[in-house]
């Protein structure tokens, strides 16, 4: 089992790149990356349920988003290149999401994905960490798909999409969990990863994985999955130990 730690509000960008991602029981991090108006590509902690900000940082310059903490992707991947950073690199590529869309607004939406995925590709192109890329959007992955980018490419799996892609690995959400699923995919020889939010899902997937709830399946699985959380500590207390 890999423990791949996500950038969340509970580290400061200073603590996160000095400490957290040295931590020796850890096997990678995972950042969230957004586009901003200007097309500027930028990490910022995934809030739940915050529709309203998610659409701020998409209707925003770089250069107005200065009262929150974010930090240009480029800037990071240049730091973790100037330290040889050797462990998994997940990035997150979150889509600003409008629902119900006219034809001409998903021609505009197809445009923006267009610029993200040119714009990740200049940052990455020259990139020799172990990267991996996923995306909860579909056709953002199918267009960064098309880049010369030397990396893992990964669906994060989501209830109102359900349809197969074949990809390098899958991201399960705890609402997501299913044990067939993810062996199946395992046989595939496809990496699984499965990303716990909060303190509630951790302990359901403990319970799932050695507790109360555990089967046959969780016996099989355990071992070669990979959990994404914001709490190290706590990971490794309650999976490594």
């Amino acid at each position: 089992m890999e423990l791949i730690i996500q950038k969340s509000i509970k580290y400061s960008v200073n603590d996160f790149f000095n400490k957290i991602i040295y931590l020796d029981y850890i096997d990678g991090i995972a950042l969230n990356i957004f586009k901003t108006k200007d097309n500027v590509l930028i990490t910022f902690n995934l809030i739940n349920n915050q529709e309203s900000l998610l659409q701020n940082i998409y209707n925003s310059n770089y250069e107005n988003l200065q009262n929150l903490e974010v930090i240009k992707l480029e800037t990071v991947i240049n730091y973790l290149e100037s330290i040889n950073y050797s462990k998994k690199v997940y990035l997150n590529l979150v889509p600003f999401r409008q629902l119900q869309l006219t034809e001409e607004q998903n021609k505009v939406l197809m445009l923006e994905y267009e610029k993200y995925a040119n714009n990740l590709a200049d940052i990455l192109k020259n990139s020799k960490l172990n990267l991996y890329l996923h995306s909860v959007s579909r056709d953002l992955l199918d267009i960064v798909r098309t880049k010369e980018i030397d990396c893992q490419f990964g669906f994060a799996i989501v209830g109102y999409d359900l349809n197969y892609i074949d990809v390098n690995y899958y991201v399960f959400t705890v609402e997501m969990l299913n044990f067939p699923l993810i062996k199946q995919e395992l046989d595939l020889k496809k990496e699984v990863v499965i990303y716990i939010g909060n303190d509630y899902e951790m302990s359901l997937v403990y319970d799932l994985l050695f507790g109360s709830k555990k089967d046959k399946l969780a016996n099989y699985i355990k071992d070669k999955i990979s959990l994404m959380g914001n709490y190290p500590d706590l990971l490794q207390k309650t999976f490594l130990n």
